[in-house]
């Protein structure tokens, strides 16, 4: 399956719909670049990750190329609070998927990866600190990874308190963004 270019746009009024709605939920006005979802997932063992969530899966742009990745035994678990991205997340027609309608605060299970597009810098601190608390709990029993993407580097410090972590810049992409592998931090 080869995604084309056409998919990672065609929601673009959508996404501007919603940013004007709530720029604090949405955080950018188009989907993600194909040059940032393929640097989101290149660092990926695939081999042995066999339990993976999307946490902030909008429209679905990564989670495509995501199917593209993982082996017919795998699972992706895709967390959005977006009314309007749920029913085009329900359209994907894929056995791997389970799309959660709620919030990345109440993730739940253990995984081998997590991939965030949520915009942590817009999101509450309290909020933004609960998820990644949760998510590094959910990482611990799996020495797993947290590969998330932010447009601006300030939200190092909350990253921080519970990850290690390696950034890279991709520019190809509106706005160009910073990518973050993380590693949890043992207490």
């Amino acid at each position: 399956m080869k995604l084309s270019f056409f998919y990672q746009f065609n929601h673009y009024p959508l996404y501007m719909k919603n940013f004007i709605a709530s720029p604090t939920k949405m955080g950018t006005l188009l989907p993600s670049s194909p040059w940032l979802c393929n640097n989101i997932l290149n660092n990926i063992d695939w081999k042995n990750s066999y339990k993976i969530v999307e946490i902030g899966a909008g429209n679905g742009v990564i989670s495509q190329y995501i199917l593209q990745r993982i082996s017919s035994l795998a699972s992706l678990d895709l967390y959005e609070i977006n009314n309007d991205f749920i029913k085009i997340l329900n359209q994907i027609d894929e056995h791997r998927i389970t799309v959660h309608h709620r919030s990345a605060e109440y993730l739940f299970g253990d995984y081998d990866i997590v991939i965030s597009g949520l915009p942590f810098r817009s999101l509450s601190k309290k909020t933004g600190m609960k998820i990644l608390k949760n998510t590094r709990e959910r990482l611990l029993k799996n020495n797993g990874s947290l590969i998330l993407f932010q447009y601006t580097k300030g939200c190092e410090s909350m990253f921080s308190r519970y990850f290690h972590f390696t950034k890279e810049r991709v520019y190809l992409n509106v706005p160009p963004a910073w990518v973050y592998t993380c590693k949890p931090k043992l207490d």
